[in-house]
């Protein structure tokens, strides 16, 4: 088996990727990371391009730790602020989008009323 090689995609790889997802609907990309700032692209090849794999930083919240003593009603102004202030960091990155790993319902919920959404597709993480 011959062994693929790797490059570092470049922005004219861009429509090359949006005709291969139009073709493959089972990806799911959202097209609008081709925009970002932090925008990186890693391409397979083999004398032709096999397959492209574009990236993005983006801020993830791991979770929040609240006081079981605040209210509710403190708990979601917390929640609020905190996002504020983590959207001022990532747009001092240029980030575009923030993560935020939640599994209490109640703080889901919340987050819901500040404008996230719950994504439909898998999060795998890849520790190194």
């Amino acid at each position: 088996m011959e062994q693929l090689k790797l490059k570092v995609g470049q922005k004219d790889d861009i429509k090359e990727i949006v005709d291969w997802l139009n073709e493959n609907q089972k990806n799911g990309l959202d097209p609008d990371i081709l925009k970002y700032p932090t925008l990186r692209i890693v391409t397979a090849y083999n004398g032709k391009n096999v397959a492209h794999m574009p990236s993005q930083r983006a801020l993830i919240l791991e979770s929040v730790a609240t006081n079981p003593a605040a209210t509710e009603y403190e708990k979601a102004q917390a929640l609020r602020d905190l996002v504020k202030a983590q959207e001022l960091l990532a747009s001092s990155f240029e980030l575009r989008e923030i993560y935020f790993l939640g599994s209490d319902p109640d703080v889901v919920d919340i987050a819901k009323k500040h404008g996230f959404e719950v994504l439909s597709v898998p999060v795998l993480r890849l520790k190194l």
